[in-house]
């Protein structure tokens, strides 16, 4: 066998198949680790024959009490025969075929690193390209680690909590830079953990006592009050989604711990402490390079070379950035070009919180939401003072205002730090007469006109939008018309294979609103005499809260009950994508309003349609010389009079009748979104400017 110095580690409980799965994937990287080493956790053991036909030796360890995972990968470390030790949770494996040739090479690189952390992908995460780089960090992900054995040796080690949420990663990080070692993030490896993303309501109850328990082992007395306010601050986040009671009792459960891990206590110093908070991260290049050294086998060398300094923006929106893929595409632009990114917003209202994929080099912070009201003047004026701080701390290179609410800040920013430069991007133009009905409204449409003349670039996604704001503002910098089109991540090589039989189903994804999906969708899908399903994904809005509820019951109404299906709001862009490509034809009839420039000019501003031909659906869109001069007469599509049931029903009936040829529709308009219609070529000249 053909295998390097590493051993691997896994803490394992209650597993079985799980488990298995992923001594499997393991097996399959060449070359292979020298030793597997599994924990089998609180007495519980896997059925016989776990490691029957396995490439690699698998030794068991077993304790009869709790100790968690993070006992447990203690408990390996100790047993492990190899300096470099892998480890994996029972439910997470590599991801490229050479990960223990590239771990040993990156650990040989960085002899101070104690743990390094790959980029670990999940389900809700697209897997991006090995990115040869590595970053000292303040902390690290405990779902896939590397460790040097010996230097962990020397520290105190994983506290055996047996649901450690809150307590592990944090606990080894802050004990490591303490004693001088460092932490690693390294996105040239890879890794997969096969559990959705926002599966951690399971994490929270232990994570408010495991808040005051970290405080108590590690913090001096003088910082002890900081742990019960972090524990604090998770009861008044989540605590609506456990039950207040839980909570509390989870909240006062720290206590006991507090006497049942005594002994494990080895308290810091309040500047040890802070220093470890403070951290600052630096970035690495990785060469290739020969490699000598003998536990490396001549298989893989890398060098390091510091990075230059990254170029740094702040996104600032006053609502929730996952809710305008255009900001989600030119972070990972950014980001992908070396760039650190951070974006500053707010929570949804609603129950489900659109999110951006996760990408080292992106980090989305986000106040609470607060319902209007004179308390969400309050909160505005807090999330200002929240950007102005962050500015202050940590110096961005640009600033990205990217509504009308973000640009008092932003015009703030702008007076006060005159070497940050500002982009103002605007998805959605104000219309006079409808913002400035108070005293902070007029605030906002000042700094909007301030901000639009003096922003060093401006983006709008309409043509005729981006001419109108210029012929009112006369901006001074450089102007540039961005389509909200998908990203090329979002795009796959071939359209998936739709079945021609059965049903025509069409899709809608988007805010659930009566200007955007009307009634007379159904009613035109119950007159057009063809067998049509509608499936609709997306948000209900504070103005329209049980809409969702009204289409239900029109649809059973119709006699389309069976036909219908709305699966609310689709938190992450690569489900939303991956459940559109199911259908036929997605639907983009919006009502075309005179009084508002937005609905007037929204050809190349809604992302529906590119979103829509990125799977290869055909799309209907209005019967307007913009929307037909950009799709229709590309062949991609077919025009349709919004809110005119019966001519809906025709293009139904239509496109029912001609499979093949809806078919085309949507192949010519995925090729046009490789080729073109894709937010890199349409955010390219913007990046080239701020390069500059």
């Amino acid at each position: 066998m053909n295998t390097v110095p590493v051993s691997v580690a896994l803490p394992a409980y209650r597993s079985g198949p799980e488990l298995r799965r992923t001594l499997e994937r393991i097996c399959a990287c060449d070359p292979l680790p020298q030793e597997v080493l599994v924990h089998c956790d609180g007495g519980w053991l896997p059925e016989p024959g776990l490691a029957d036909g396995l490439a690699v030796p698998v030794r068991l360890l077993s304790s009869a009490q709790r100790i968690g995972p993070g006992g447990g990968r203690h408990r390996l470390f100790q047993e492990a025969a190899c300096e470099v030790v892998a480890s994996f949770d029972d439910d997470s494996w590599p991801l490229d075929r050479d990960y223990f040739a590239r771990a040993l090479a990156v650990m040989h690189a960085f002899p101070d690193v104690v743990v390094m952390s790959p980029a670990i992908y999940l389900k809700e995460k697209p897997v991006l390209s090995a990115m040869s780089e590595a970053s000292l960090v303040r902390s690290f992900s405990g779902s896939a680690s590397v460790t040097r054995r010996s230097l962990y040796q020397k520290l105190p080690g994983y506290v055996p909590v047996a649901e450690a949420y809150g307590v592990e990663e944090t606990d080894l990080s802050l004990q490591a830079h303490t004693a001088g070692y460092q932490i690693l993030a390294c996105p040239w490896l890879r890794a997969w953990h096969d559990r959705p993303q926002n599966d951690n309501k399971h994490a929270v109850l232990p994570w408010i006592r495991n808040e005051v328990l970290l405080a108590y082992l590690r913090f001096p007395l003088l910082m002890q009050p900081w742990g019960w306010g972090r524990a604090l601050r998770h009861l008044w986040r989540h605590g609506h989604e456990t039950g207040w009671l839980p909570a509390l009792r989870a909240l006062f459960s720290a206590l006991p711990a507090l006497v049942e891990f005594r002994a494990y206590r080895q308290r810091y110093t309040s500047a040890q402490v802070w220093q470890h908070h403070r951290h600052v991260e630096q970035r690495f290049l990785l060469e290739p390079s020969a490699r000598d050294h003998p536990s490396s086998g001549g298989l893989l060398g890398v060098q390091p070379t510091l990075a230059a300094q990254a170029r740094r923006i702040l996104y600032l929106q006053y609502t929730n950035p996952g809710a305008y893929p255009p900001l989600e595409h030119s972070s990972r632009m950014l980001a992908r070009a070396g760039w650190q990114v951070e974006l500053m917003g707010i929570r949804s209202g609603g129950a489900v919180t659109l999110e951006f994929a996760p990408h080292p080099r992106v980090r989305v912070r986000r106040m609470w939401f607060q319902r209007p009201g004179w308390l969400q003047k309050l909160h505005f004026l807090l999330f200002t003072a929240w950007c102005l701080a962050r500015v202050w701390r940590w110096h961005p290179h640009w600033v990205y205002a990217s509504d009308i609410l973000s640009t008092p800040a932003a015009e703030l920013i702008r007076r006060l730090f005159p070497r940050c430069r500002l982009i103002y991007h605007e998805h959605d133009s104000p219309i006079p007469g409808t913002v400035m009905d108070s005293g902070v409204a007029k605030k906002v449409w000042q700094a909007r006109a301030a901000l639009g003349r003096r922003a060093d670039i401006v983006v709008l996604p309409n043509q005729r939008r981006l001419e109108a704001f210029q012929a009112e503002m006369k901006p001074h910098g450089r102007c540039f018309c961005v389509w909200n089109c998908p990203s090329l991540d979002e795009v796959s090589d071939q359209i998936l294979p739709r079945r021609q039989e059965g049903p025509l189903r069409l899709l809608y994804h988007g805010t659930i609103v009566p200007e955007r999906i009307g009634i007379y969708v159904l009613e035109a899908a119950a007159r057009c005499a063809r067998e049509v399903s509608i499936r609709l994904m997306g948000y209900q809005t504070l103005g329209a809260p049980r809409y969702a509820e009204t289409l239900k019951e029109a649809a059973d109404h119709l006699g389309l009950g069976n036909r219908f299906e709305y699966l609310g709001a689709i938190p992450q862009r690569a489900e939303l994508m991956h459940l559109g490509a199911e259908c036929h034809v997605g639907l983009c009839l919006l009502r075309l309003d005179d009084a508002d420039i937005n609905m007037q000019h929204m050809a190349g501003a809604s992302n529906k349609a590119f979103d829509y031909l990125s799977q290869g659906l055909a799309i209907i869109v209005p019967d307007d010389p913009e929307w037909r001069a950009l799709y229709v007469d590309s062949g991609c599509a077919l025009p349709c009079r919004p809110h005119d049931p019966e001519a809906l029903a025709k293009v139904f009936r239509w496109m029912a009748d001609h499979h093949a040829e809806v078919v085309e529709m949507g192949r010519r308009g995925h090729q046009l979104i490789r080729q073109r219609w894709h937010y890199e070529a349409q955010f390219a000249p913007v990046l080239e400017e701020m390069c500059l």
